[in-house]
């Protein structure tokens, strides 16, 4: 079972100028860290320089912990 959902790697890929279909680096997104895949959807949906602000919002809001990785 893949780490992330396609949807996820979707944007990953094309974050690293791949079809969204290529899977020839899905290996390497699936050692990503959390947080850089995190980074790297917001910055694919025009979200830049937001993602530790939200990850904080998020924790604040609903109370859930998240990992502080890269």
């Amino acid at each position: 079972m893949p780490k992330y959902s396609e949807e996820i790697m979707e944007k990953c890929r094309q974050r690293l100028n791949l079809d969204e279909n290529d899977k020839s680096c899905d290996l390497d997104i699936a050692g990503w860290a959390a947080g850089k895949v995190f980074r790297e959807c917001l910055i694919w949906e025009g979200i830049v320089n937001w993602d530790l602000a939200i990850r904080n919002w998020i924790e604040e809001i609903y109370g859930i912990e998240l990992n502080k990785e890269d």
